[in-house]
């Protein structure tokens, strides 16, 4: 079968090579947000899954929870809808507008409907708001700690709201001075947050990891310390996008239309995988953090009256046999004053001996 043959006649009139790329990189950008959408939406309702079956499991709901994935999703669907609906604008309705589409969109950038796209900033701001809490939860609640990224993250809220404000007053929109230097800053802040995040909390789980090994072998807590969980904990993945997205927007390569459009996604795919971590029991909290600090086991040179043994860190090293219980889950204790030490008995001393 054959048809009409394609001849570069056919190309818009008056628009060059440069012209067409810059336009094929913001289709693709739309389209490539609009997977990110798909994966995002999916995400959700595994996550409101869990929290069904968390209500089930504990008889309890998680009301915060609930709200803040039903307000990523929100807003996610808003600003997707937004931008789809200005993308119609730019290649459909008013495709013949002077200087074709990478003149409307500079023109119109500011219009209402696509500044609905800029909900992101504000799920931007779910998102890192989630991060600095899970930190703040890993580094067992300590204000001290969270005090530097604390005020980075109010940072990143003043400037990517000056952001917003300078697109919609400038003529020039999101490629004005003043736009790309609230941009700048603005993603700057916010990679450098997540990647502040990143490299302590990955400290963190790495020191943990070695003092469950060092106390009860390897095979145990690997789904607290794994890679997989330290990336997902830390918002790895906003992280990289963004940092790739911020060196493109800085040089003004056309490659930045493509990162753009699914970043706002991703922004909300990073939280959802750690509430999905959170509703499976997977999650790091602040009963995790006590477990590596206090832990149940059978000792031979140390008991105490009741039904189990519970012993604090701060003994194991005047321990010299330990065997842990096979039928219990290391518990919490801060009652470090009620242990004695006992002699051993003759099985341990000819145990020993041999």
């Amino acid at each position: 079968m054959t048809g009409p043959r394609l001849e570069p006649s056919y190309a818009p009139a008056g628009e060059s090579a440069a012209d067409l790329l810059v336009e094929r990189s913001n289709l693709n950008g739309m389209a490539l947000s609009l997977v990110a959408y798909g994966i995002l939406f999916t995400m959700a309702i595994q996550c409101y899954s869990g929290l069904l079956s968390m209500r089930a499991r504990r008889g309890t709901t998680q009301w915060w929870l609930w709200i803040y994935v039903t307000t990523v999703l929100a807003l996610a669907t808003v600003a997707i809808g937004g931008n789809q609906k200005f993308t119609e604008m730019t290649y459909i309705d008013y495709r013949d507008y002077p200087g074709g589409p990478n003149a409307f969109t500079t023109d119109f950038y500011a219009t209402p409907i696509n500044l609905m796209c800029f909900i992101y900033v504000s799920l931007g701001w779910f998102a890192d708001g989630l991060v600095l809490y899970r930190f703040f939860v890993i580094y067992n609640r300590s204000i001290w700690v969270a005090l530097v990224p604390a005020v980075l993250f109010l940072a990143g809220i003043g400037t990517s709201t000056g952001l917003v404000v300078s697109i919609a007053k400038s003529e020039e929109s999101f490629w004005a001075n003043s736009s790309v230097h609230f941009g700048i800053a603005y993603w700057t802040i916010s990679v450098s947050l997540n990647v502040i995040f990143t490299c302590l909390i990955i400290t963190r789980l790495l020191i943990i990891r070695r003092q469950v090994k060092a106390i009860i072998g390897s095979s145990h807590g690997t789904h607290y310390t794994s890679i997989v969980a330290i990336l997902v904990e830390s918002a790895s993945l906003y992280s990289g996008w963004a940092l790739v997205f911020l060196i493109t927007y800085a040089r003004n390569s056309w490659v930045q239309n493509i990162l753009l459009p699914p970043l706002g996604q991703i922004q909300g795919i990073a939280p959802l995988l750690i509430i999905m971590r959170v509703v499976s029991g997977r999650a790091w909290s602040k009963s995790t953090d006590f477990n590596t600090s206090s832990m149940q086991f059978t000792p031979a040179s140390y008991q105490r009256s009741g039904p189990t043994n519970l012993v604090p860190l701060n003994h194991l090293s005047s321990c010299s046999h330990w065997t842990t219980e096979t039928s219990a889950i290391p518990t919490i204790s801060n009652e470090s004053d009620v242990y004695k030490p006992v002699p051993a008995s003759n099985q341990d001393v000819e145990a020993r001996a041999r």
